[in-house]
């Protein structure tokens, strides 16, 4: 082929970007083919196929489908294009909200672990908090033992779905009754919360904490609100808030539960 008005796919290629393997699967599946087909079966291509080839790049950048794209070519209304581009838009923005949530949630769980890496095991301190959003469970009926997997969580997880909340990812909590822990040493939870920005319905209170650090898998940190009250006691504190407990370091960061990181926080002030 010596007209200059031709191009091989490997020129048309470069002058579009789009690679010679796309393109030949494009005349495949009869979104775009060449112009002209040689007698030893090359494609060639023209200029005047350039705003095509433009046209299916743009329109595949922002997620249009082939098939939608072979119909959109066909009919080309201004029309069309309305109807197109506003599901996509709707598309797009629903990717969007989806991708930032992932991103919510990975750094939810790099500053709870930065946080739990910087303190020695069974370490407690005294820190001041600002309010943390949280997205709160109803009040715990259901509350009869430590068992991570049992009929309270699945009622709230049950909870924040029904109010629209994905309950995949995000790290979570329990409410601990000191109450009941101060009379009779029994871990009963309150409410379960999750750790979230965009959609809580609560907060942790603004405050003076004792938080304590330690190690131990799931529902065992009982012995260590022994020590987090003996060291309230003996700094002259007074509580004054359910206990907030977390697992900073989890499944997601540790691999032996009994090496999980448990953390523990309760508001005091000065007797």
């Amino acid at each position: 082929m010596k007209d200059k008005y031709y191009m091989t796919i490997k020129e048309f290629s470069n002058l579009t970007g789009i690679k010679s393997q796309t393109l030949r699967y494009y005349d495949q599946v009869g979104l775009f083919s060449p112009e002209h087909r040689g007698e030893n079966g090359y494609r060639y291509y023209t200029r005047n196929q350039l705003t095509t080839s433009y046209l299916i790049i743009s329109l595949r950048k922002i997620g249009i489908s082939i098939d939608e794209i072979k119909k959109y070519i066909d009919i080309r209304t201004p029309e069309q294009l309305f109807s197109l581009f506003g599901a996509q838009r709707e598309h797009i923005l629903t990717e969007i909200k989806k991708l930032t949530r992932i991103i919510e949630i990975m750094q939810l769980y790099v500053d709870i672990t930065k946080d739990a890496v910087k303190y020695k095991e069974n370490s407690i301190n005294i820190e001041y908090k600002k309010k943390e959003p949280i997205f709160l469970s109803p009040i715990v009926t259901n509350n009869p033992t430590n068992d991570p997997i049992n009929d309270s969580i699945i009622s709230f997880y049950n909870f924040a779905t029904e109010n629209g909340i994905d309950v995949i990812g995000y790290p979570s909590g329990a409410i601990i009754n000191i109450e009941s822990f101060e009379s009779d040493r029994s871990l009963l939870v309150n409410h379960y919360y999750f750790k979230m920005r965009d959609e809580q319905s609560s907060y942790k209170p603004e405050g003076k904490y004792v938080v304590f650090y330690g190690r131990c898998a799931y529902g065992e940190s009982t012995d260590f609100y022994e020590k987090l009250f003996e060291y309230i006691k003996e700094n002259n504190l007074r509580i004054c808030s359910d206990a907030f407990e977390e697992y900073p370091l989890n499944e997601f960061a540790t691999k032996d539960e009994k090496l999980y990181c448990v953390k523990i926080e309760v508001m005091v002030e000065d007797i």
